[in-house]
Parts: C-alpha cells; structure tokens; sequence
C-alpha cells in the first residue's frame, strides 16, 4: 500500500477513521485543502482481517505512514480509535503536522495509569478488562454476540439489534478487525503522559453523551496539554460524525479559523 495517496498539493487534511466505519465517515468534512482518508488495515477497499490473524493500534500506525505522501504538511483531523492512531503517529510525522482536530481517541487502558481520572470511568474500563471474553475471548471477538456488546455500550441497550441491515453487515464483515482494535485501545494504551501534544494549534472535541470512559480520556489529554483547546459538543454522542456532522464541521472550522 505504498503511495496510496499521489499528492495535489502541499495542504491535506488527514482524516482517520474510527472502529467499524470507514473513510467514508469524513465525506461531510468541509475544507478547501485536499482530502485525504485513507481506510486502516482491514477496512473497505482493503481485504477483510483474516479471523486468526492479531494485529494492534502499533500495526495501523505503521499502515497509516506507509499510504502517507512523501511530502507536504497535514492537518490531522481523526474519531475514536482513529485519534489513537492519530495520537500513536504524532511522532512520526513530526513537524508535518500543522494542526491537530480529535474526536474523543479511545485510551482506554491509560486511564488505569491516571490518579486523576474520575472512578466511575476507570470502573468502566475495568469492568470490560474482567469481562470473560469482551478483551481476550478469541472465539467470541468479532460475533455477533461481542458486536452487541461493542454497539450497545457506544450507544444504548438495544442498539444492536436495531442496526440497519447494511451497518449490521457491515460491522460483521469488519467483526474481527474491530476485536482487535479494541484489544489494543485497552492493552497496548500506555499512560496519558505518553501522548504528549506537539506545540501546534490543537482541538480536542468531547460529546455530551458519550460514556464516562470516552470522555474522561479526553479530559485527561486536556489536562495533560493545557495549550489544547477542549470543546464540548452538546446533545450529541460518541458518533457524532454520523449524527450530528454539521456540529463537527462547525467545530473544525472554528479550529482552523486559529491557525
């Protein structure tokens, strides 16, 4: 997948997508620069992850570099498991970067490494990590049994079993994939304070509705970066580059209006 992307200009916005979407999340985002959104490893039009076959947040790093143009800079713009990734490829891309817009990244597992973070949070994220097999059940990881679990949490108790049918496909085909992305976010996390920010406009975007653990996670990067700027966006959820793209092109816009 080398040179996944031929550059057209100097100016991209890298967008990164979240656990069982794809680049089309990001067909809403408004920018007059260009538009690059490639898919992370398993994701369409890529060939599905092979069930059997382990990979972690580390390996889509290592992906995401290598569809990277050689040059030019990015604004990074990046949801859930995708601003993990973002956060993981900082360092690589190093002073390419020109600006950094996230969406609640998915550091599950550092939140056990932060004195500060709110309990009912880090009880949550012990509660998965004890789950018989939510993290570690091979067998289990990708069904439609870990799929219910792995909807309902990111949105209510019965989300699952309304999904359309083109999502529900979807998410099944990406199933494995997903056990994995998710695996990593709460194993292969670290501690907050490996996340830290470059000296370059930064906006980290919470929602009001999202579970504790999401949102804490972002509190903690805010706390530990106090040069970024932290934006609610009210009345929405985890999802809301589905469900409320307007807010979130509202939003990036007011982030690119400081740069």
């Amino acid at each position: 997948m080398l040179g996944f992307f031929l550059r057209l200009s100097a100016m991209s916005v890298l967008c990164i997508h979240s656990t069982g979407t794809g680049p089309f999340i990001w067909d809403f985002l408004e920018t007059k620069d260009e538009k690059l959104a490639p898919p992370n490893i398993g994701y369409p039009p890529l060939e599905p992850l092979q069930r059997g076959v382990k990979v972690t947040v580390d390996d889509d790093v290592r992906h995401l570099l290598a569809q990277l143009p050689a040059d030019g800079r990015f604004d990074v713009v990046a949801h859930s498991y995708g601003g993990t990734i973002a956060l993981k490829a900082l360092a690589a891309l190093g002073p390419r970067v020109r600006s950094i817009f996230l969406i609640e990244p998915v550091l599950f597992g550092a939140l056990l490494h932060e004195p500060a973070a709110d309990p009912a949070a880090v009880k949550q994220v012990r509660e998965f990590i004890d789950h018989p097999w939510f993290i570690n059940g091979d067998e289990q990881g990708g069904t439609d049994a870990w799929l219910e679990v792995f909807i309902d949490y990111w949105n209510r108790p019965g989300s699952w079993a309304r999904l359309g049918e083109f999502m529900k496909a979807h998410n099944q085909l990406m199933g494995w994939k997903m056990f994995n992305e998710v695996r990593s976010v709460f194993l292969n996390a670290g501690k907050v304070t490996d996340y830290p920010l470059p000296g370059v406009p930064v906006t980290l975007v919470m929602t009001e509705r999202s579970p504790f653990a999401a949102r804490e996670v972002i509190k903690a990067l805010a706390r530990h970066n106090p040069q970024a700027e932290l934006v609610e966006l009210m009345g929405t959820g985890h999802m809301v580059p589905l469900t409320h793209p307007q807010k979130v092109n509202e939003a990036f816009a007011a982030h690119l209006a400081c740069l």
